[in-house]
């Protein structure tokens, strides 16, 4: 039989294969699509790699309460102080209307109104005037001084330039820019080098005590970012709580750079971090950050799943209660059994992996909804570990807020150019952090470090 022209004959092994071709490009057009509408809210990726393409929409829930100051917000006005630094008196003068001499009148009131401002002249220049005595027998002695150079720069200025280098983030032109407009010093890169690098060894002790206070605590926020140092990807670590905070520089990410920190090896609390599998290998308590979850279970419910809808709504539904209402055993009973109940539920809807045809190595690739199914049954107790104790939070997000600071340094003032620099940031960073949540003055604070006392932090072993 002669077919008509333009008819070819497929034979039905052919046939099977183009299907299952079409098949296979037809869910790996899907999975590239998943991963192109992936962002900040959805996944693990950073707010840094959304593209400016796509609408950004965060996990908060939009409530009732109108903009601005809620009530009860307690506000800040200024207030007077009854002994300014200066007085300047404005009499009244001229004639009244009706033609009579005003400053022979009697004054009724004196209106007071007062301005804060910065004067002009903000250095302040103390000669030391050592006096130089010899006694008979050739011997020369002087005066007692802290210093003989003839002039330097006092610790004030120094604990300044350390401030706005560490807390202001300004690399060393700009700083020098900034001494040299408001303070009409120009200052070298010696002068800031130094300053940090003489903060940096008196802090030697502080940040040792910073680290067994965070042990001894009962919950500590773990987390990691990259960090540029020597054109090499480095790695920033954080270990916090409400009351300290370390940072720590180390070339590897995983348990050798946590083991040579030396926090978490020794801990026994509730250490509470993203899931990352390093920290897993710790004997001491875990608690999953659930805004991770979150953001997860957003991407699944993007794909149609949902189960992650159901479960999104049960982990704000337990976190409203810990926040709102004593959790009594029904109460607790209740999550729970919800929770289980998702889990089953999500595990129903899942397609059953198929063999291939074609035998790979290695084992079976997993689908993002049955991955996420599964760390939500052999972690359930840290993922409601926050339900459960009462000090554990919801989420990490203390340690992303104290880790951002790494990553704003970098995007300020470039990478680090010597393992050395990056160590002295993390170290007075640490320090800097610590002051701030415990209430010091971050300047004062400093002072003191480079003048050998640094602030000695008082003993808090529990979350308030």
């Amino acid at each position: 039989m002669q077919l008509p022209k333009g008819y070819v004959i497929i034979r039905e092994e052919e046939l099977l294969f183009m299907q299952q071709q079409m098949i296979f490009f037809a869910e790996r057009i899907k999975e590239l699509e998943r991963q192109l509408n992936k962002d900040s809210s959805n996944s693990h990726k950073p707010p840094s790699s959304d593209s400016f393409r796509k609408p950004i929409q965060n996990n908060r829930e939009k409530s009732n309460k109108k903009q601005g100051a809620q009530p009860g917000h307690k506000g800040t006005t200024l207030t007077m102080t009854e002994k300014p630094d200066k007085t300047i008196f404005h009499p009244v003068g001229g004639k009244c209307d009706c033609g009579r001499a005003l400053k022979n009148q009697p004054t009724i009131n004196v209106q007071r109104n007062q301005v804060i401002d910065i004067p002009e002249k903000l250095t302040e220049i103390t000669e030391h005037q050592i006096e130089v005595k010899q006694c008979k027998c050739g011997q020369i002695y002087y005066g007692k001084a802290l210093s003989m150079a003839p002039v330097q720069y006092g610790s004030r200025i120094k604990a300044m330039s350390v401030y706005m280098n560490n807390y202001g983030l300004l690399p060393y032109d700009r700083l020098q820019d900034f001494f040299f407009d408001c303070f009409d010093i120009e200052i070298s890169d010696g002068v800031l080098v130094g300053a940090n690098e003489k903060c940096y060894v008196n802090l030697e002790l502080v940040e040792q005590q910073i680290k067994d206070q965070l042990k001894s605590g009962p919950v500590v926020h773990n987390d990691e970012t990259g960090l540029r140092c020597e054109e090499r990807l480095n790695w920033g670590h954080v270990s916090s709580n409400k009351y300290y905070t370390h940072y720590g520089f180390h070339p590897k990410r995983g348990i050798k750079a946590i083991n040579d920190i030396n926090i978490l090896p020794d801990y026994k609390g509730v250490s509470v971090h993203d899931r990352y599998s390093s920290y897993d290998n710790y004997s001491c308590e875990h608690g999953l950050c659930n805004s991770h979850l979150l953001r997860d279970l957003k991407g699944l419910v993007e794909d149609g799943k949902s189960w992650a809808s159901q479960m999104i709504a049960l982990l704000l539904k337990a976190k409203k209660y810990k926040e709102t209402t004593i959790l009594s055993k029904k109460i607790r009973t209740e999550i729970f059994s919800e929770y289980d109940r998702i889990v089953s539920f999500g595990f129903e809807l899942e397609p059953v992996l198929e063999e291939s045809t074609v035998k790979k190595r290695g084992r079976k690739k997993k689908t993002d909804s049955l991955r996420l199914l599964e760390t939500f049954l052999n972690r359930k107790d840290q993922i409601l570990k926050f339900f459960v104790k009462e000090y554990v939070p919801f989420d990490n997000n203390l340690a992303e807020r104290d880790l951002r600071m790494i990553k704003l340094k970098q995007k300020i003032s470039g990478c680090f150019r010597t393992k050395t620099g990056a160590e002295i940031f993390c170290r007075i960073r640490s320090y800097i952090s610590t002051i701030r949540k415990q209430g010091y003055n971050v300047l004062d604070s400093i002072q003191l470090a480079i003048e050998g006392n640094p602030i000695n932090f008082p003993v808090i072993t529990t979350e308030q």
